[in-house]
């Protein structure tokens, strides 16, 4: 007898505007956040139930009238989309998900998944009838999977690169595999060139590279700068294109940088009060972007002002 969460929440969600897919209306086949995996970067947060066990989420009647709702909003969006709060091949119906959105949809239906259930063969033969599959790759070396994406008992690096191999031997659709890059976790050059190997090898229509623009999970997930992605990109070959948006992620970097710089120049002005000029020199860092910092947290209260000979003096 199947089990199903209690869960009265629709199923679908959006459309919401995705960079890669459009207008995407999603459908979430395991409640928040149930995942095989518990990656440093998601964006949805930490994995509260890890897990590579497949169960029966929600039942049979709540997905079949998700999608037929979805049948009738067709008009609001470009793409119907197999994802959610965790990872969708985890609910023993994704296949027959997959099977009824191909029937009752006109539009083309997408599955993101983070790859770690390819290796059976129902789910990868369902993953055959999508017209696009985006799998995430952030690793080729062991060592380093394990430390991005903190895979569940019983995942396995090898069995992902296998399953994506046969399934874009095997596939209908397309496959663009994204690879998410931290710094200092999985961009050294050894992981790198073992990852553009498994690529070779897997063959995708595209490979898509991201980082951390978003709140992630872990505080150690820091994003790589846009210029070292296109190295990267220009590495890894011609199907090869950076998909972050390159003024949000230096906005991200720039809020990144002045995180750690309030705290070294907190602790600078503590032992001796210093002037715009000096910490400018200290840091290497502008005086008009070091007198926003200075100014915002003297308004705060964290740093005091000092007039000494027409100076201004900060002081913690």
């Amino acid at each position: 007898m199947e089990k199903s969460f209690v869960w009265k929440k629709s199923l679908l969600f959006g459309p919401v505007r995705s960079r890669r897919l459009g207008r995407s209306l999603g459908i979430d086949l395991v409640p928040r956040k149930v995942c095989s995996m518990d990656c440093l970067y998601c964006e949805v947060g930490k994995t509260t139930f890890l897990t590579a066990e497949r169960r029966f989420y929600f039942t049979k009647e709540e997905i079949e009238e998700a999608i037929l709702t979805a049948k009738e909003k067709q008009d609001f969006f470009d793409v119907f989309t197999l994802t959610g709060s965790g990872e969708p091949t985890l609910n023993l119906y994704f296949e027959e998900t997959l099977f009824l959105a191909k029937k009752h949809l006109s539009k083309p239906v997408a599955v993101l998944t983070n790859s770690t259930l390819l290796h059976i063969s129902s789910v990868r033969e369902a993953m055959c009838e999508a017209d696009l599959v985006l799998p995430s790759l952030d690793a080729a070396r062991k060592e380093t999977f394990d430390l991005i994406n903190r895979p569940a008992k019983g995942v396995s690096l090898e069995n992902i690169i296998d399953g994506l191999k046969a399934l874009r031997k095997q596939m209908k659709g397309e496959m663009w595999v994204e690879v998410f890059f931290l710094a200092g976790i999985n961009d050294s050059q050894e992981d790198l060139e073992a990852l553009k190997r498994c690529i070779e090898e897997i063959n995708p229509h595209k490979v898509q590279l991201n980082t951390a623009v978003r709140p992630v999970a872990y505080q150690e997930a820091r994003p790589l700068s846009y210029a070292k992605l296109e190295e990267i990109a220009r590495f890894l070959g011609e199907k090869t294109e950076v998909i972050v948006n390159k003024e949000r992620l230096e906005k991200r970097l720039l809020s990144l940088t002045l995180e750690g710089l309030e705290k070294e120049v907190v602790a600078y002005v503590k032992r001796r009060p210093a002037s715009v000029e000096e910490l400018s020199e200290a840091f290497g860092v502008e005086p008009k972007v070091l007198l926003e910092l200075l100014e915002r947290l003297s308004q705060e209260g964290v740093l005091k002002l000092k007039e000494l000979e027409g100076q201004t003096y900060y002081s913690a």
